[in-house]
């Protein structure tokens, strides 16, 4: 889904929410391994502008699943596998590798294993945490080890499940709901949004890059302030019927990079999003919420969780253009916007 398109917002309509899992309680954390930022770990693209270096000192975090930097392609997906391969004996010894997706990872199917690999500078506890924290999940697909760390990126091999059959948003809708519930008390990372623009606005002018920044603060506090509907849990941060593959033993969620702690409304907001776009009719918005047995278009939050997809959108549309050599004249108009963040 495009995060970057102007949106109506939606009408007054009151949120509805059906019988929310009891407060979590939160086990105790491990101690998270330190993480070398993208820019040491690769070279960065462009340097870094004054406004982003000043909000990595001010104890802005970096970002965890980096965006791959403008050198780093399939084949160097396909060089970390050859790598992993001394630490996962498993994986069958044949050339047979069809890839899947080339994003911002690389999606590859090796037999009966299905082989992601994140670009260097990912940071592997993010992703061991997520590991630990859902393990014995039946409502998503797990991988079947830790993350392994190669000089050209970090790997994680699943099974490979076929789909049987496309589901729909109300069958997403009812499994969004098993796994909210089922994961209430999962030991996972906080909730981080907006965390790419940090890295994003390097090379931008610095009036530019602070205009930018200063959005993101502003919609993180609006964030703090919010008066969520739903008890805060776990939420999968990708929801959408593609992230959904069903499977002989039933549906699973995929893609589980972006699980966190935090606000469960900003997993209905995607759907809720489509159907303000038009994307969604009726019968499949009402559907999705049905089935999970909430609607939050009614929600003051909204509005804010509008505007956290658009600036979204605008660091992944500077990381694609730069990636793609077009150029940035899309950039002034879209400062001269978020001069005023809500």
């Amino acid at each position: 889904m495009s995060l970057d398109l102007p949106l109506p917002l939606p009408g007054p309509a009151a949120p509805v929410a059906l019988t929310p899992p009891a407060p979590p309680t939160t086990p105790p954390r491990a101690a998270a391994a330190p993480v070398t930022p993208p820019d040491e770990a690769l070279g960065a693209v462009v340097a870094p502008s004054a406004e982003a270096l000043e909000h990595r000192l001010l104890g802005d975090r970096v970002e965890v699943l980096p965006l791959p930097t403008a050198g780093w392609h399939l084949a160097d997906a396909l060089d970390a596998l050859a790598e992993a391969r001394l630490a996962m004996p498993y994986l069958p010894a044949t050339d047979a590798v069809v890839v899947v997706s080339d994003l911002t990872t690389v999606v590859l199917r090796l037999g009966d294993h299905a082989v992601k690999v994140y670009p260097p500078g990912t940071d592997p506890a993010h992703l061991g945490r997520i590991v630990t924290g859902l393990a014995g999940s039946t409502t998503a697909l797990l991988p079947t080890g830790g993350p392994v760390v190669t000089s050209s990126g970090v790997v994680l091999v699943s099974p490979w499940r076929a789909p049987v059959r496309p589901v729909d948003w109300t069958e997403t809708g009812a499994l969004l709901r098993r796994f909210h519930d089922d994961h209430a008390d999962a030991d996972v990372a906080a909730w981080d949004p907006l965390r790419r623009l940090v890295t994003q606005v390097d090379g931008l002018a610095d009036d530019d890059a602070r205009v930018l920044l200063d959005a993101r603060r502003a919609l993180l506090d609006a964030v703090a302030d919010l008066r969520p509907f739903l008890a805060p849990g776990v939420l999968h941060g990708d929801v959408s019927p593609l992230n959904v593959l069903r499977t002989a033993d039933g549906p699973v969620l995929i893609d589980i990079d972006f699980v966190a702690r935090g606000p469960r409304e900003y997993d209905l907001f995607s759907a809720a999003r489509r159907h303000v776009t038009g994307e969604l009719d009726d019968v499949a918005y009402l559907g999705f919420c049905r089935a999970y047995g909430a609607d939050v278009r009614g929600w003051d939050g909204f509005a804010v969780l509008d505007r956290i997809g658009r600036l979204g959108g605008v660091a992944f549309r500077l990381w694609d253009d730069r990636r793609h050599g077009r150029p940035l004249d899309w950039l002034p108009t879209t400062v001269s916007e978020w001069r005023t963040p809500l």
